[in-house]
This record gives C-alpha cells, structure tokens and sequence, in this order.
C-alpha cells in the first residue's frame, strides 16, 4: 500500500500532548519503529537514523501500530493522550489493504473500552476490520487479551449471537497460541451468553463446523462506520472460521458435561472416535471422566479407561488414562504404564511407582 507521510507535529497537536509529554511522545515514536524494523527483519536495521524515517514510514498503520504501543505503556503520557492515541489507531486503518491494520489494534480498543470511550459502532468496526487477521491479537498481552475478551462477552448493546460469533471467530483465529485455553474457557463458562448459544458453540466444535448463530445485521444509523459495519459484517458471517483449533475441539467436548449433557453418554460415544482430532477428543474423554466419575458407575468407568488405554494414539494421552485408572482403582495401572510402548509414559510411571514405593 502507498504509505502516507506522517506528521509528528500534527499528531502531537491532535492527541493534545504537552511539551513534556511531546518529548516522550517522540521517544516512542522513534523506539515504535525501531520495534517495526526489528519485526520485519529481525534486528535493528537502521540503527540511528531511524529517527529520519518517522515521517516516511509511521504513515503505515502496520508500523504506527508498534509507536502505539510503546505509547499506551508510556507513564510519562497521561490517559488523556493516550486515549487520543489509541483513538488515532481506529483512523488509520486501511481496510483491504496490505499491511492496513495497526499492530496491537486490540490494545488500543481495549485501552478506551476501559474507559468507556468507545462507542458501539466502533467496536464493530475494529472487529470487522480485524475480521480477516489472522492473529488478531499480535502485540496484545494476554491479561489485554481476556479482559478484552472479558468486556466483549458483556457488552450488552451487542446482542448475545453477535458476542457468540464474534467470540468464536477470535478464538479461531487466535490458534493455539498462549492464552486460547482461557479464551475458551472464559466464552463457555461465561453465564452473560445464553446456555443454548454456549451449546450450540461446543456442539459445533466438536463436529467441525461452523456455528449456527443468527446473527442481525445492524440497520446503519447514519454514520460513515455504521455503514462500514452493514455493508462488509453480511462477507464475514458468511466466511465464518468452520476449522477448530486443538484446543477448541477438547475443551468442547469437556464443557458439554458442564453445560448439562450427559458425561457417561460423552465419555461412552466418544472413546470410540478415530478420525481426526481423534486425540483430543480422547484427551476430553478422559478429563470428562475425572470430572464426573463420581456420578457414573465404576465398572462403566473402567471400560472406558481401558478403551482409552489401548486405543488413544499418543503417549500422553495414555498417561492420563492410566493415571486415572490408578487414582481409582490402584497401583495395577501405574505397573502396566510402567511396560507401555511409549518411553516417556515408563518413565512416568516408574517416578509414580518409586514415590508410593
């Protein structure tokens, strides 16, 4: 994309920085880059003449994003500043262009979302725009990430289908980097979205398709982003993520026992499972078990252990299997996982052996 120049005087005056501030704004301006650079290529390649670069390349919204965020973390910036900063983010955005997003853009909405300074409509519009990132939260820290997360689930404006779907789309998107577990667990345990929405996400989770959420499309109220958001929201609904994530699929399938379905049925069906995401679903089954075991009867318990046993592909999941078995029917189970054709789980068990020994 063509980068437009950027205006250091111009900024500092728009974000009503003072003269003691306008200082460090320029820092941050300056170790922003650097930070671009060092993203892009691995190091430092401009070294001290960074600083000539500013006005060329902070016009971006790719690399104004990494001085965004060495602002937002700046003590020496009041909160005024820098929710003038973070403001500054949503317009630079480039929608469909290369490199048209601010690095860490969710930083920056949950910095005003914290303070209440972002209205409805620019939420949507960070979310649409965001809508085809593949790391949707590149540069956010994790703690950013689920209190984001955390304020999105209970924005009550939105309504609960449109929090479900665009839960489920930042998850996906997010993979299994750190944090997806929390992100999940936040979405599936947080009681502002109705059971039946939470039900349907597990669901089709664990059958590998897309939710089944009606989502509305806003009616525009007459503003350029309110536009936005009911011209490209109808492209993202209907391109939805369908492809789970590892973590998706297993912490699926442990919720639903959660969510009222019954475990022992789960547990009984889904042992049997040997297609893909086979092992996560057998890792499921058996936190299903630990779980609830209490409420099951104990020989149904064990045949599902020994179906885990001798049928979950890979070592560690094995290990959970026996470990459970050993926590409830005992020490046989830890001698049988000390022959076990994975390396990793004899040495499991011969530690588990030589503590009770």
């Amino acid at each position: 994309m063509d980068e437009r120049p950027f205006d250091a005087a111009a900024f500092y005056a728009r974000v009503g920085a003072t003269p003691r501030e306008r200082s460090a704004l320029r820092q941050d301006l300056v170790r922003g880059l650097k930070d671009y650079f060092g993203h892009l290529y691995g190091y430092d390649r401009y070294g001290a003449e960074t600083v000539f670069l500013v006005s060329e390349r902070l016009g971006h919204p790719h690399a104004f994003g990494f001085a965004l965020l060495r602002i937002l973390h700046d003590r020496r910036i009041s909160d005024e500043v820098k929710s003038a900063a973070a403001t500054e983010a949503l317009t630079t955005i480039a929608y469909g262009q290369d490199g048209g997003l601010p690095y860490g853009l969710f930083a920056a909405v949950h910095f005003l979302m914290q303070r209440e300074q972002l209205s409805l409509d620019d939420l949507r519009y960070a979310l649409v725009v965001s809508a085809g990132d593949a790391d949707p939260f590149g540069g956010v820290d994790k703690a950013v990430m689920l209190d984001f997360c955390t304020r999105l689930l209970g924005t009550e404006t939105l309504p609960p289908e449109e929090r479900a779907f665009w839960s489920h789309s930042l998850i996906n998107r997010h993979q299994d980097r750190p944090g997806a577990a929390d992100m999940i667990n936040l979405l599936l345990g947080t009681t502002p979205l109705p059971l039946a929405l939470r039900l349907e996400l597990c669901w089709a989770w664990v059958h590998f398709r897309q939710p089944r959420l009606q989502v509305e499309i806003p009616v525009p109220d007459g503003t350029v982003r309110g536009r936005f958001v009911s011209e490209h929201l109808p492209f993202w609904l209907a391109h939805a993520p369908s492809w789970p994530t590892l973590s998706m699929v297993r912490l699926a399938l442990v919720w639903l026992p959660r969510l009222g379905e019954d475990p022992l049925s789960l547990a009984v069906t889904y042992i049997e499972y040997r297609n893909a995401f086979a092992d996560q679903l057998h890792a499921a089954v058996a936190d299903i078990l630990a779980e609830h075991h209490a409420a099951m009867p104990d020989a149904a318990v064990r045949q599902v252990v020994e179906q885990g046993i001798a049928i979950s592909g890979s070592g560690p999941t094995r290990r959970k299997f026996y470990s459970l078995g050993a926590e409830l029917f005992g020490e046989d189970y830890l001698t049988r996982a000390s022959g076990d054709a994975a390396g990793s789980v004899r040495q499991w068990a011969a530690r588990q052996l030589q503590r009770q020994g």
